[in-house]
């Protein structure tokens, strides 16, 4: 994770660091936490902010925003014979579309991160963030065209199919099936991230957020990607179990900036938790808390208030980049 909330916020900065902390501080309950800050101010108050927990360590490093899902390398376990070792993969993070500077420049995130980390970076010949794709464990893929597809992030190219490419190119990291959903074009933060309203759970079940809400419209796509991924195999012999979660109600919303992202499902699943978020819709917010019960027995689930931090257009999930340990099964049932 990282303590280095940028000047951007404004006015809600002290808040953001608030809700930053708590979330930092429940998931070091789960599992042990490396926090990452910049040199200077960042870096003493990130020490002194965490300095009394044991679970928690602070380390400096050269990170310049608290999106460590997208900015950061995703980790994976590589096996080559009987010889495995924890990877960073590097998705050429460009500023969710916004920078080639970022891909290119000395500075890459991917590097920095995996550098601390002591593992081996493997690059992908596209380019994408750590949110714009989620994993089963199992060799299933699942992202979205109105991201990857686009062309801030990968360009249109004569006689080269993208999708393909793409497809292609995760094989290399243990992917034999990509599910590609529409998203959501209009989101124009993320390009419609698969992270803001698909979470995969343990036994192929699969929640997608609804939008039902009688002051907002749902994406155009989302019925569609429904229906797709109740059609998606998992595996030979396997289907993937649907089920639905609505969407906190706008009318109930604390926030009323465009880059708001009220979402429950974009959240972390620790080790021996899912650690969420709850917008003030009580009712709402009572569902969500049951379904993700539900669906992740034997986890505690705790939903957390962080309605500042969601105007900064992520969520829980988007703070976090989980790194897994060689003692993990290869073949996992939870991702």
């Amino acid at each position: 994770m990282s303590w280095a909330p940028r000047r951007g916020w404004g006015t809600s900065l002290g808040k953001v660091k608030r809700e930053l902390s708590a979330v930092i501080r429940t998931i070091a309950k789960y599992e042990p936490v490396k926090v990452l800050a910049p040199k200077g101010v960042l870096l003493r108050e990130g020490r002194h902010e965490f300095g009394g927990y044991p679970n928690i360590e602070v380390i400096e490093a050269p990170i310049d925003d608290i999106w460590m899902r997208d900015i950061a390398p995703t980790f994976a376990i590589r096996q080559s014979g009987k010889k495995r070792e924890v990877v960073a993969i590097d998705w050429n993070f460009n500023g969710w579309g916004g920078s080639e500077e970022v891909v290119r420049g000395n500075g890459r995130p991917a590097d920095i991160v995996a550098k601390l980390a002591g593992v081996k970076c493997v690059r992908a010949e596209f380019s994408a963030e750590g949110g714009a794709l989620i994993f089963d464990g199992q060799g299933t893929a699942i992202t979205t065209r109105s991201c990857l597809l686009n062309p801030n992030r990968n360009p249109v190219r004569p006689g080269i199919d993208r999708q393909q490419q793409i497809s292609n190119d995760l094989r290399r990291f243990g992917i034999s099936r990509t599910i590609w959903l529409e998203g959501d074009p209009a989101e124009y933060q993320t390009s419609g991230h698969v992270d803001g309203y698909v979470l995969l759970a343990p036994g192929s079940r699969i929640l997608v957020e609804t939008i039902d809400d009688d002051d907002m419209e749902a994406p155009m796509w989302r019925d569609h990607d429904i229906d797709t991924l109740r059609r998606a195999c998992a595996g030979s012999d396997r289907r993937f179990k649907v089920e639905t979660i609505a969407a906190p109600r706008r009318r109930y919303w604390k926030r009323a900036s465009e880059d708001f992202a009220p979402c429950y499902l974009n959240a972390y699943v620790a080790n021996g938790a899912v650690i969420g978020a709850k917008f003030d819709d009580l009712t709402r917010d009572r569902m969500a808390k049951h379904v993700l019960k539900s669906t992740f027995p034997g986890r505690e689930v705790v939903l957390l208030n962080i309605n500042h931090l969601g105007e900064g257009g992520g969520g829980i999930h988007c703070l976090t980049q989980p790194m897994p340990t060689l003692r993990m099964a290869m073949s996992m049932d939870t991702p």
